[in-house]
């Protein structure tokens, strides 16, 4: 019997004993093998569940059932959870998939935290990053879909069953395409407006041979069918025809005129024009007909309406209520976390859990490397590893324990199969998985493919590889410039491109050193020095025209802090020196700003709206924003900006005239 007081000892030899169980075992059988627990039976009782319950909220499957007996109950970890996929994986397999989830972000979390739960760690640079919403019930979907299930849920206040076939980002935006009962039309369904829960139905579905769900959903915003097509004619400068025509449906019957560009275009959801409309108004007009353009008027005088409502109102701070908003209070520095967390025993072990088959799979390390890759002071290292060598299975003689040897900087291990188990994938970490190889694969460049590929047949089942990249589409906007962008960084070379900045609604010329490719929820960016404004800079893809691959090699090379994944994405630290301002969006129109990155949120006390709190660089940017919601979003804090929104909107709206 093994008798400790330490307690993360006795929490990894529980879960170890668990896992690698014949059959379940009662409390009086776990206490007497492995010591330690109190010696009354209510203490004892009480020591264990806490243990239990710290071990469930890690995602690790112990279950309760009853002994052979059936009197009373006993526990084990559940085999059919997988918990044997960290130590199938190979050192190569597993630094393949580090790799891919190293390039991806999802929601608030970096995907590379799924991994690290099977010892999947990743030490390297990372070319590109995928920066992507996390909306509830995405994960439960993805599962139903890789099982072939139907699924039901409420739609628009409707209940609907149907097969899904595939899941696609596009817009900024997740959607489930399937077909429902009944029905022999493929339809899309825009996952944060379902409503509720989810069912996953025992009922298998299979989608049909000749369905390319990429095909499903429009290409562009404007192209989403909403009743009859809409016949525009539109004008805008000639010099910006790839980017403006890149956010329309095929434009038809293009003619010269002057220095502008004339054309037809059929527009398949109004609001979705608007905005594009907003957003280029100081360089595109609508010309026909008359009755749309009385349509797009009356939008922007609703926004206007609304705006001027809000600069009646004079918001005061206090009326949001106390320390509601950090940020426009100036209490943001005091008010953000900035504590590490505690070393706590759960945090411990779940650190341990990690290092484990990560061991198994690289038995030969050193301090300094465990140090970097398990964020652990190096003084501490072996002080950690010590506790874990105390570990193993009953009888805990020499041939059962965790065999590690610390000799000086340099470590050996000696972790067995049965102690290689890891933490659990739950179905959000098989969704980010499967995302994050989808997109690796996507790239023909990815060195670990074939390794890539293996792992994920371990994990999903053979054929994987390709079913993910049937079923899941991943489409950021400006992919037309992503070739010659990425040439460019692959040979080190200056890029010398006209930029058009919607929110100075001016198009220059840049020359740029570039450093790196990432994606922020549907763009695509390019971050690089550039050389008129003599700073590191984020350009859109698709706002980028004439990009020229100069055979001058870059002058300025990114700094160590530049490759870190943190920070390819547009983060607040792109928007550091903006102001704080408040939004006040109507109830069930947040998905408006879903896209943005904001600090707080808090609903009104008659709740007929919500306050969202935001950094800004740009009013004119801000302006478009709320003049191209219909009335739905206000400045309503500080006052100055809601005067300046305000009087945006108005030019927006001369503009329109």
């Amino acid at each position: 019997m093994a008798t400790t007081t330490d307690s993360l000892s006795r929490l990894l030899n529980l879960y170890l004993m668990l896992a690698n169980a014949r059959q379940p075992m009662t409390l009086e059988e776990i206490t007497r093998e492995l010591g330690g627990f109190p010696t009354s039976f209510d203490a004892r009782r009480q020591a264990f569940e806490r243990a239990k319950r710290d071990l469930r909220s890690l995602g690790l499957p112990i279950v309760t059932t009853r002994d052979l007996s059936g009197t009373t109950d006993a526990y084990i970890v559940d085999s059919r959870e997988g918990v044997d996929l960290a130590p199938s994986l190979t050192p190569m397999e597993a630094l393949a998939l580090a790799g891919a989830m190293a390039s991806v972000r999802f929601g608030p979390d970096a995907a590379l935290d799924s991994a690290t739960k099977i010892g999947c760690m990743f030490d390297g640079e990372v070319a590109a990053l995928a920066n992507l919403p996390k909306v509830p019930l995405i994960s439960e979907l993805f599962g139903a879909l890789h099982r072939n299930m139907k699924v039901s849920f409420a739609y628009h206040d409707k209940a609907r069953t149907l097969c899904p076939y595939g899941i696609v980002f596009r817009w900024g935006n997740w959607y489930l395409v399937g077909r429902e009962e009944d029905s022999e039309i493929t339809k899309s369904f825009r996952v944060d407006f379902i409503q509720g829960s989810l069912t996953a139905l025992g009922k298998s579905c299979t989608p049909p041979t000749d369905l390319v769900i990429s095909e499903v959903i429009p290409e562009t915003r404007a192209a989403i069918p909403e009743g009859d097509l809409l016949e525009v004619v539109l004008s805008f400068r000639s010099e910006l025809r790839d980017v403006v025509g890149g956010t329309l449906p095929a434009l038809a019957d293009l003619v010269q005129d002057g220095a502008m560009l004339v054309g037809k275009v059929e527009v398949g959801s109004f609001e979705s024009f608007v905005k594009v409309v907003v957003e280029f108004s100081e360089v595109l007009e609508v010309r026909e007909p008359a009755t749309i353009k009385e349509r797009i008027r009356g939008w922007v005088a609703r926004s206007m309406a609304s705006q001027e409502t809000a600069v009646a109102a004079a918001r005061r701070l206090s009326d949001f209520g106390r320390d509601a908003f950090p940020l426009v209070s100036g209490d943001f520095n005091s008010s953000a976390e900035t504590r590490k967390g505690q070393d706590t025993t759960l945090v411990q072990f779940r650190r341990v859990m990690t290092m484990l088959p990560w061991l198994y799979r690289n038995p030969s390390t050193t301090t300094a490397e465990i140090s970097r890759l398990f964020n652990i002071d190096p003084d501490r290292v072996g002080g950690l590893l010590e506790r874990i060598a105390c570990c193993g299975l009953p009888p805990f003689t020499p041939d059962r324990l965790i065999e590690i040897i610390v000799d000086g900087d340099d470590i050996q291990a000696r972790i067995s199969d049965e102690f290689a188990t890891g933490l659990k994938l739950d179905s959000g970490d098989l969704f980010v998985v499967a995302l994050s190889a989808k997109i690796a694969l996507a790239a023909g460049d990815f060195e670990g493919r074939v390794e890539l590929e293996s792992a994920l047949e371990k994990i999903f089942g053979r054929g994987s590889a390709e079913e993910i990249g049937d079923s899941i589409v991943i489409d950021f906007e400006g992919d037309r410039n992503l070739g010659k962008v990425r040439s460019a960084l692959e040979t080190h070379r200056q890029l010398k491109f006209e930029y058009f900045s919607s929110s100075k609604a001016e198009l220059t010329t840049r020359l740029v050193d570039p450093f790196a490719l990432f994606s922020q929820r549907e763009f695509w960016y390019l971050r690089g020095w550039c050389h008129n404004s003599g700073g590191v800079r984020n350009f859109r893809l698709d706002r980028m025209d004439g990009i020229e691959i100069l055979e001058t090699p870059s002058l300025n090379q990114p700094s160590a802090q530049d490759l870190l994944p943190s920070t390819f994405s547009i983060d607040e630290g792109d928007f550091a020196a903006g102001k704080a301002v408040v939004l006040e969006v109507e109830r069930d129109a947040l998905w408006r700003v879903n896209g943005l990155m904001y600090r707080s949120v808090s609903a009104k006390p008659d709740n007929d709206a919500t306050w969202v709190e935001i950094r800004v660089l740009s009013d004119r940017w801000l302006a478009k924003l709320v003049a191209s919601a219909g009335g739905e979003i206000r400045v309503v804090y500080p006052l100055e900006t809601s005067m300046a929104i305000l009087g945006e909107i108005q030019q927006i709206a001369t503009r329109l005239a």
